[in-house]
């Protein structure tokens, strides 16, 4: 049992770095009680991935030098200050930098990378399931976190909801913390990492970060239209709130199952597995923005969260696979082109409208599954 109790004391910081996906619940109370313009919101949500980007993949390439627990004091740090700027004040673009960009972007960004290493190196033969299971805990993180600030904003407002629920997951992650035991070093056959532009030039790297940049957008502007997109097709109200909670369900489970399915069978095969079920999605989809299978629509939201959460779930296998002698830093590129390709998604949707958008990632997304089998052969 004391075994698995290192990676029991990781869970609680995927609920707090998670709590980017309580947006749809804490933004329209913030709407509601401080008049904040729509736009705004919308702003503070993407500087998250913005954020996180550049923090995970310098992560990635300290590894080698810092150790895995130091890096998350880092992350803990950012939370606990960011969250303080964001909500001390009334200024929105308090908040933004502070919470959105400090707290759950470069907070989120250390937290990953090292959660994965401290997966990595102690359990070098789960690196797949585990790190799958993580990540699933991040995106579903909502399950506890949205309801609980729901009741307590019912009870003192939004402001002080939200500072007393940053203040109760800050205290629980330095708790964890404190118990985590200090990771052994980087593997032998992980060396000083490599200029990052000379990592860039491994074509196994170069082809799975431009399948992850092809393929996650449709997922991620889906999860921002899904409600516009049901009222669009003329799908009922109930189908429509039932779709938001299908996609949640297929993104947490996504990210762990093909975190399995990489150390049950290989990582090349997760990967395919989901750009198949990207791609049929992708087709499901283009059939009902013409008008074609709109009864089938009921079985987008699943599919559609399930290769998202896919997405994310097969990368840190994928990343030992593609570039085993630098699979940390090589999974800070993979995740930072995930999470760049999760903002890329909504932005082009906000940009070039629901339809046109849509349309067009679905077409990336099958243009992404056909460069996955040609990389496989």
């Amino acid at each position: 049992m004391r075994r698995w109790t290192p990676f029991v004391l990781l869970m609680p910081f995927q609920f707090i770095f998670g709590l980017i996906y309580s947006w749809g619940t804490i933004s329209p109370a913030i709407h509601v009680q401080s008049g904040w313009p729509q736009a705004t919101l919308d702003l503070a949500f993407s500087l998250t991935p913005l954020g996180l980007l550049p923090a995970v993949i310098l992560a990635g390439r300290a590894l080698h030098r810092l150790a895995p627990k130091t890096l998350l004091a880092w992350a803990l740090t950012c939370f606990t200050v960011g969250g303080g700027i964001g909500l001390l004040t009334a200024s929105p673009v308090a908040f933004m930098l502070g919470y959105s960009l400090l707290a759950l972007g470069v907070g989120a960004g250390l937290s990953t990378a090292a959660c994965i290493a401290l997966v990595s190196r102690l359990y070098p033969q789960r690196r797949g399931s585990l790190g799958g299971a993580l990540l699933a805990l991040y995106g579903m993180s909502s399950v506890i976190s949205a309801p609980l600030f729901d009741e307590i904003n019912r009870l003192i407002g939004w402001r002080p909801s939200l500072a007393a629920l940053l203040g109760l997951y800050a205290a629980v992650g330095w708790i964890a913390w404190a118990f985590l035991p200090v990771a052994p070093a980087a593997p032998r056959r992980q060396t000083d990492p490599l200029p990052l532009m000379v990592l860039l030039k491994q074509r196994p790297l170069q082809w799975a970060l431009v399948i992850v940049l092809m393929a996650t957008p449709l997922g991620s502007a889906s999860f921002a239209t899904i409600g516009h997109l049901t009222k669009a097709i003329g799908v009922s109200s109930a189908l429509g709130v039932l779709a938001v909670s299908l996609m949640a369900l297929g993104n947490g489970v996504g990210r762990l199952g093909f975190g399995f399915l990489a150390d049950w069978i290989s990582p090349r095969f997760s990967r395919a597995a989901a750009l198949g079920l990207n791609a049929l999605a992708a087709l499901l989809l283009l059939g009902v923005l013409h008008g074609y299978g709109v009864g089938a629509f009921a079985a987008y939201p699943l599919l559609i969260g399930l290769a998202f959460g896919g997405m994310a779930g097969k990368l840190p296998a994928l990343a030992a696979h593609v570039a085993e002698r630098h699979s940390e830093a090589a999974f800070g590129l993979l995740f930072g082109a995930f999470a760049f390709a999760s903002f890329l998604g909504p932005f082009l949707s906000a940009g070039l409208g629901m339809h046109s958008a849509l349309q067009g990632l679905a077409l990336c997304a099958l243009a992404a599954m056909g460069l996955g089998l040609v990389v496989a052969r």
